[in-house]
């Protein structure tokens, strides 16, 4: 993914409007077991777990997606538009499988995850983003 591609993911996270309850909803939740979360129809799912779902605009091809974890608790999944629905669904439940902790075994090439722990203030995106460009966040 290039850099302006991630600038402009990070740019528009930090847009999202709050919504108290989903992180209610998300801590309420037990961590789903493999079968929930593959075989829950994904609205389902996405509103049982309170994430908030919405489409970038970022049209790089090696964007997948991206899910963040707000302080609060609250989920927030990012999709780019215009991909297959199983591409979308597929990415999707791999992407809350890594944010929840259920144990999924990798996605082949080329789709490649990365965990920033940061948190969500402006200082530490900076610092995450310093860290792709010089290559270290891949």
């Amino acid at each position: 993914m290039t850099t302006s591609a991630i600038a402009q993911h990070v740019a528009a996270l930090s847009g999202i409007p709050t919504q108290p309850t989903a992180a209610d909803k998300s801590r309420a939740v037990a961590k789903p077991s493999v079968d929930h979360l593959m075989d829950t129809p994904l609205p389902v799912l996405l509103n049982e777990l309170g994430v908030t779902l919405f489409d970038s605009d970022i049209a790089d091809r090696e964007f997948f997606g991206a899910v963040v974890e707000r302080k609060t608790g609250e989920l927030i999944l990012s999709m780019p538009r215009g991909r297959s629905e199983l591409e979308h669904d597929t990415v999707a439940r791999y992407l809350l499988a890594q944010v929840l902790g259920v144990d999924v075994p990798p996605m082949p090439a080329p789709i490649v995850t990365t965990e920033l722990t940061n948190g969500d203030s402006d200082p530490d995106m900076d610092e995450a983003l310093r860290r792709v460009r010089q290559g270290g966040g891949r």
